[in-house]
């Protein structure tokens, strides 16, 4: 049995700059989670990190690959065990991060954009697109992210050599290709996907190979007409897609194979419905895809051959070109072995000479010609030479920088926002860029998502033609992932940003009130909540409306700040939807309920709290009382006054006591009234408790100690029954004692 290869190990300078590395981000990671984005730490932290970044990176771009439960830098392992490197392969493998390559622009910025993505959970990446489409968005080419999807590698491993020896027969077999709408979801995948196109197409052509070209030019045929007609029936829309992929495909064909196909071009069989599947792949074959077809052409053969030539001038016919594709491809082959050939150089003049017919000797020396297909091959010389001086340089990399990229993006959306006349166009265009706003928001990036929303809101005003397409765009963008991210945002945002966020969700419409009232019912930050109850309560009486639909809510959570957010908005549209609250079973929605209620201020309010209490009974009764009876706001006088002059106090004494007790301490006019009123009021059947109310409410009076108040006992002193009269004088005494 053949034992695996083992990994190499690096040098032990690059292990301790690779382990070093490993700290940097260990220490950037834990001070981007922990801290605010102006902290000094971050700033020290990150610092390291692309110093050590820089270090990896001299001699070029560096690729880390997780293997297991560690971490490889250029296929080499660490000299010894490093728990730094450990923890970050296993940071990477639970974002399904298969590998990461880095270049020297990685900065500081770069590293804290990454960082940030990584300290959230996988859970909530995966729901958000997955690691790799997030970097797409926050990110830019300083990272490049290999994405592992483990579900596809399963299926690979189970059946796609099986399918690929399927389709490969199906190819070979005849002109059509037979082959059921399973397989051939299994060969628009495979097409997708370069190097399992590249691999069928290779082995492809090397099972059609007894035969010589016909027989693999045909097989070639047969799978591009079965593609073809399976796309354009399923999914048209792909089929630009498919042909380029096949037509880099085709940097791989060998000379004859492509001569023999582009021999069939003009012939019936080269057609597939409305459709000539050699003319639309080969008119998509950028000149990198041709030049690689020409060098690996000249690589095999060892030299240029007459197939070569033909397929050559048709795929280029244009004999400037030839030249240009003409230079790539030596570029190409001179990194082959057989550029290492002392005898190259005069090789390739042959193949020059021989794939085109056109000569510049008479103008061009062959030393200056072989200077110039060579200047593409020496990007350093030009660098040794140059004389920029380094804030020069340092600003042309800063130029092409990850912000700056991000800038230019959002420059260019604004731009076009701006200049496109046509409606229909504009909105489309605005849709694409919401489309890219709701990808900011689920990065973070929520000013310059709202900067791009702000700009169509802007445009849709200034031009009445773009408004109903603005106000669609805005509701798309409401119904994404913003209300799902934003409470967090809103903890560390300026009031400028808060105010932009509160403008554009009016824009959006009601249709957001539900999801952010979700959000506002499960966050736990005062400030984030307050201006989310802001923007909620900007709604008005369309607000309401659209709260009140919220009270049957399955989620308490969601029932408790509807309650609270038509409190918020008071009067008394919408008092009898929080009427079946006041018996929910969950006692803080209860609570929200009267407080809603009490805090109304109104009489309609009022009697309907009183009716609930008094026809309540058993723990609902009781969890009513107390929580009215724990309220400390001036703002529930008029309730209690209410309930001291409508109220039977024998069938409720608690709530009655309670409210006198809670006028006296408030105070105000209209307590003052209340309680003149409970002073005068008695049975005579019941002598007892008709005093013990009455001094309640005379000591209550005392205990305002206002000049209404003090009038009132002195008026009760002189007039009235005559135990009005004890009492009041009673509580005058002690007021003057």
């Amino acid at each position: 049995m053949t034992e695996p290869a083992k990994t190499p190990t690096l040098s032990p300078d690059a292990s301790a700059a690779f382990a070093e590395f490993a700290r940097a981000c260990k220490a950037a990671a834990r001070a981007v989670a922990l801290y605010p984005g102006s902290h000094p730490a971050i700033g020290v932290s990150l610092g390291r990190l692309a110093q050590s970044t820089a270090r990896l990176a001299e001699n070029g771009p560096f690729r880390l690959e997780v293997r297991g439960s560690s971490l490889v830098l250029g296929g080499s392992a660490a000299d010894r065990p490093d728990s730094s490197i450990g923890e970050l392969a296993d940071v990477l493998r639970r974002h399904t991060i298969g590998s990461l390559t880095v270049n020297a622009a990685a900065d500081a910025d770069s590293w804290r954009t990454l960082l940030l993505l990584l300290a959230r959970t996988p859970e909530e990446v995966r729901a958000d697109g997955g690691i790799a489409k997030l970097w797409a968005t926050a990110g830019g080419p300083s990272l490049e992210i290999v994405e592992i999807d483990y579900a596809e590698v399963l299926r690979e491993k189970e059946g796609e050599a099986a399918t690929i020896d399927q389709i490969i027969a199906a190819a070979l077999a005849g002109p059509q290709l037979e082959l059921d709408d399973s397989t051939f979801e299994a060969l628009v995948r495979i097409v997708n996907d370069p190097e399992k196109l590249r691999k069928l197409m290779s082995e492809l052509e090397e099972a059609a190979g007894k035969g010589g070209a016909e027989p693999k030019a045909a097989a070639i045929m047969s799978l591009l007409h079965g593609l073809v007609e399976y796309v354009s029936r399923t999914t048209p829309d792909q089929l630009e897609q498919i042909f380029k992929k096949v037509a880099t495909a085709a940097g791989a064909f060998s000379a004859d194979t492509m001569a023999e196909l582009l021999a069939q071009v003009d012939k019936p069989g080269a057609v597939a419905g409305t459709t000539n599947v050699v003319r639309a792949m080969t008119s998509r074959m950028s000149d990198a895809t041709i030049a690689e077809f020409v060098s690996n052409s000249v690589v095999a053969e060892r030299g240029a051959t007459g197939r070569l030539k033909a397929a050559f001038q048709a795929l280029v016919p244009e004999r400037d070109r030839q030249r240009q594709l003409l230079a790539l491809a030596e570029t190409e082959a001179a990194a082959s072995e057989l550029g290492h050939d002392a005898s190259f150089s005069e090789l390739w003049d042959r193949v020059e000479g021989m794939l085109t017919t056109y000569s510049d000797e008479d103008f061009v020396s062959s030393a200056y010609g072989r200077e110039l297909s060579n200047a593409r091959s020496r990007p350093v010389e030009v660098e040794q030479i140059s004389d920029d001086p380094p804030e020069r340089v340092a600003a042309w990399v800063g130029s092409v920088s990850d912000a700056a990229l991000h800038s230019l993006d959002d420059r260019l959306l604004l731009d076009l926002l701006v200049i496109e006349q046509d409606p229909l166009r504009w909105r489309d265009m605005a849709q694409t860029v919401i489309g890219h706003a709701d990808d900011l928001i689920r990065v973070g990036h929520f000013e310059r998502a709202w900067q791009l929303a702000d700009s169509i809101l802007g445009e849709g005003e200034r031009v009445p033609e773009r408004n109903p397409h603005a106000r669609a765009a805005l509701e798309q963008l409401g119904r994404g992932s913003m209300i799902r991210h934003v409470a967090a945002h809103l903890r560390s945002a300026d009031d400028e940003t808060f105010a932009r966020f509160q403008r554009l969700v009016l824009a959006m419409g009601t249709a957001v009130i539900a999801p952010l009232a979700e959000v506002l019912s499960a966050e736990q930050d005062a400030r984030s909540r307050r201006r989310l109850r802001d923007a909620l309560l900007g709604f008005g009486a369309q607000g309401r409306e659209s709260v009140q639909k919220l009270m049957n809510a399955p989620n308490w959570e969601v029932r408790r700040t509807a309650a609270f957010l038509l409190r918020e908005f008071g009067g008394s549209e919408g008092l009898k939807e929080l009427i079946p609250l006041l018996t929910d079973t969950e006692p803080l929605v209860q609570r929200e309920a009267v407080q809603g209620l009490v805090m109304n201020g109104t009489q309609e309010a009022s009697a309907i709290l009183l009716r609930a209490m008094t026809s309540a009974s058993g723990r609902t009764r009781t969890t009513l009382i107390a929580e009215l009876m724990s309220i400390r706001d001036e703002r529930v006088v008029p309730a209690f006054a209410y309930f001291v002059r409508h109220m039977d106090s024998r069938l409720a004494e608690k709530i009655y006591d309670g409210a006198v007790e809670a006028l006296g301490n408030h105070g105000g006019t209209d307590a003052v009234e209340a309680l003149t009123f409970a002073l005068h009021q008695g049975d005579w059947w019941a002598p007892l408790r008709t005093r013990r109310r009455r001094t309640a409410a005379a000591g209550a009076l005392r205990m305002i100690g206002s000049e209404p108040a003090l009038e009132a006992l002195r008026a009760a002193s002189t007039r009235g029954p005559r135990g009005v009269r004890t009492v009041a004088r009673g509580e005058l005494e002690r007021l003057e004692s």
